[in-house]
């Protein structure tokens, strides 16, 4: 591939990436804590169970 193409596409990335990562950081900012809590109790109860050392 020729370097202008793939400087143009990876410049792309980098601002998609840069925009998915300000968007979610608004999302959770504008979110309400009892949301949020909810958020995390629900990634809890589906995280696959640790192992627990005595």
């Amino acid at each position: 591939m020729p370097s202008f193409p793939r400087k143009v596409l990876g410049l792309l990335l980098i601002l998609a990436a840069v925009g998915v990562a300000s968007w979610q950081a608004l999302a959770v900012s504008c979110s309400s804590p009892a949301a949020a809590a909810e958020t995390t109790r629900h990634a809890a109860r589906h995280a696959e169970p640790r192992e627990t050392h005595p």
